[in-house]
């Protein structure tokens, strides 16, 4: 019976120093998975959810996730503990793939078609698409976005912007005041070919919305 008592509280006192001690208390938050930016800011949402000192078996990891998920430069994030006294969150960042501009602003675009970012001008490098409903669930941002993927690397610098009205009326506008009437995603790869050819014609209006009968105007 004493034997049994000693065990007894010596489960007692591990897990109070456990669970109501900070021994084993959070003391670094380790990340993987993004630039040293995002990072700094991942490690914020884990403090604010789990400050220092929080005993490690109190953290809730799910809240932890969510918090850190919350933030728009993080896709997917996946917490665990590493014991004694550490948080390691494993994140994926969403990649901008295109920019928008709603109401003056600039938002950054990930592949889904979600505005996740503002930023104060339209990095160089990612073609500005101009969408009246920007999101995941509206047609014409499929659209712009599957197009914007078509595009070749050479193409693409010659883009201005990229105007889609709806899922089947998209305008590629081109820096040199030309453009070209795309229609819709379909067939991307062969319009992107027949384009290359296309623009070597002299007009204004380039028009691949069919590349079997493209037309020059």
């Amino acid at each position: 019976m004493l034997a049994a008592g000693l065990v007894v509280a010596l489960l007692a006192a591990a897990g109070w120093v456990l669970y109501a001690t900070s021994v084993f208390g959070v003391r670094t938050v380790q990340v993987a998975g993004v630039d040293d930016g995002v990072a700094a800011d991942i490690r914020q949402a884990v403090d604010d959810v789990a400050p220092p000192g929080t005993p490690l078996l109190r953290v809730d990891l799910d809240t932890v996730r969510s918090r850190v998920e919350a933030l728009p430069q993080v896709a997917s994030a996946t917490v665990t503990r590493h014991w004694p006294d550490a948080v390691v969150v494993a994140a994926l960042a969403r990649t901008p793939v295109a920019v928008t501009s709603a109401n003056g602003t600039f938002w950054l675009l990930d592949s889904g078609g979600r505005p996740y970012q503002q930023v104060d001008r339209a990095p160089g490098g990612l073609v500005t698409v101009e969408l009246a409903t920007p999101g995941p669930q509206d047609p014409a941002t499929t659209a712009a976005l599957k197009i914007v993927g078509a595009m070749t690397s050479d193409f693409r610098k010659q883009v201005r912007t990229v105007r889609a009205s709806s899922a089947y009326d998209v305008r590629v506008l081109l820096r040199d005041g030309r453009t070209v009437i795309w229609g819709g995603s379909a067939d991307d790869a062969t319009k992107m070919q027949v384009l290359g050819a296309l623009l070597q014609q002299p007009g204004t209006v380039f028009d691949i919305s069919d590349p079997t009968l493209a037309t020059v105007r």
